[in-house]
């Protein structure tokens, strides 16, 4: 989950790539007064939001151990990018991935699934380092029939110091199947 949060740095300080195949994002950049410098500039917020539909296949050890099989899925989700860039090298950037109906299907049984998911992402840069990140994230998936449901939540914060180092890294994991 650390690579993911520290991949995002990266994504969050370039604008996000549209896919060719999705609907064009909806970009919205506005000035924000209340943030204004001192040579009369303001943070700049740009937020751009697609829906992103794609199929795989959920293998995962946890999920094999709780529902007994391979699920094909099909996933579609809405995704929204939220930057701030405050003059004086401020920045703050959010990633928030809601379900838009998505659904599985057993590989082995052909047993339907609802498969529901969410992620929340924040990073925060004041002028390089220190900075801190968090990320929620929550995966469900959802029996139509006899076998398990299994849910993951995992709930993630790091912070690194001036010197560059980790000094806090938390990661709280939940699975239960039921």
């Amino acid at each position: 989950m650390r690579h993911t949060l520290l991949s995002l740095v990266p994504l969050l300080l370039a604008t996000a790539c549209a896919d060719a195949a999705a609907p064009a994002p909806a970009d919205s950049p506005a000035i924000i007064p209340a943030f204004a410098s001192a040579d009369g500039g303001g943070a700049q917020v740009t937020t751009q939001q697609q829906v992103i539909e794609e199929t795989y296949v959920l293998d995962r050890p946890g999920v094999l151990a709780c529902v007994g099989e391979p699920i094909n899925i099909t996933a579609r989700t809405k995704i929204v990018l939220q930057q701030v860039v405050i003059p004086g090298d401020r920045f703050h950037g959010t990633f928030q991935m809601t379900e838009q109906g998505s659904s599985g299907v057993g590989m082995d049984t052909g047993l339907p699934y609802r498969f529901v998911q969410s992620q929340s992402e924040s990073v925060r840069i004041e002028g390089g380092l220190p900075y801190t990140g968090n990320a929620i994230f929550d995966r469900r998936v959802i029996s139509q029939g006899s076998a398990p449901n299994f849910h993951l939540h995992n709930v993630f914060h790091f912070t690194i110091n001036a010197n560059g180092e980790l000094v806090v890294d938390r990661n709280e994991i939940s699975r239960v199947c039921r």
